[in-house]
């Protein structure tokens, strides 16, 4: 189905089963069809699933514009409401765990349980207050312009390059083709939101219980930031993937699938 989130912008939205609600946010240049099988087995079990396409990303609308974390944030809570979804486990992997993080501080009488996906949900490069990663000015500037000059060869070595070990090459060409369903524009915009975004100051507002679900071996994901994170938190925990990168739907998915289910219960 699609949703009109502002006038002449709609996303999609996959919406399935019945029961308690867990609402699932993709990551960067993907889209809903990177958790067909977690909404398989969540609605299996008597859960009702949202996966919503992020605007720009998948079967969305890709105007030029906004696309920063607030205006992703609200893009999503315009779904919830038009869906009737409340009390739900928001479940956000990589670039939708920020997005998420965001709702779910902004928007708490939404959410009953953070669920984050290789992301810490606050910041992915060195801010105040968060000494981990590089400043965003010394990666920015790379990665936006390799998007920008040749976003298939680009977008490949990030695919693969995020595994813990090379994926074989059908997963790679349909993780690529997902892909190029984002177009430069929109990956050039949410590559600096990734960079810029910086949710220090509202880590407060995160009263709801928190699961962050981590591989290992993600070499994108900082595991100092990630422990850093679950001593702010009122009421976290964290699963640890062995042997698995930034991928866990895709290269541990026994493990992940067991982690997501008793995560959001």
């Amino acid at each position: 189905m699609r949703i009109e989130v502002e006038p002449g912008v709609s996303l999609h939205v996959q919406d399935v089963g019945s029961g308690p609600c867990v609402v699932m946010l993709h990551g960067w240049a993907l889209g809903h069809e990177i958790w067909d099988r977690q909404v398989r087995a969540l609605v299996e079990l008597g859960r009702r699933v949202i996966a919503i396409d992020l605007r720009g990303h998948g079967r969305s609308d890709a105007p030029f514009g906004d696309y920063s974390v607030e205006r992703l944030a609200d893009d999503v809570t315009t779904v919830l409401e038009s869906r009737d979804a409340r009390d739900v486990a928001l479940v956000g992997w990589s670039l939708g765990g920020l997005v998420a993080f965001r709702v779910a501080a902004t928007h708490p009488e939404l959410v009953r349980k953070l669920v984050l996906v290789g992301s810490n949900g606050v910041a992915n490069a060195r801010k105040a207050g968060f000494p981990f990663g590089l400043p965003a000015e010394e990666q920015e500037d790379a990665v936006v312009g390799r998007e920008k000059a040749d976003r298939i060869a680009s977008r490949r070595a990030l695919i693969i390059g995020a595994f813990a070990q090379t994926p074989d090459q059908v997963l790679a060409d349909w993780l690529l083709r997902v892909s190029l369903q984002t177009p430069s524009w929109v990956g050039a915009a949410a590559l600096k939101t990734l960079m810029r975004t910086d949710q220090v100051d509202r880590l407060a507002e995160i009263d709801m219980p928190v699961v962050q679900i981590l591989g290992r071996k993600d070499p994108i994901l900082s595991q100092r930031a990630a422990a850093w994170l679950q001593e702010q938190l009122r009421d976290g925990q964290q699963v640890w993937l062995e042997e698995c990168g930034h991928f866990p739907m895709l290269e541990a998915p026994d493990s992940f699938d067991g982690a997501l289910v008793e995560a959001t219960a």
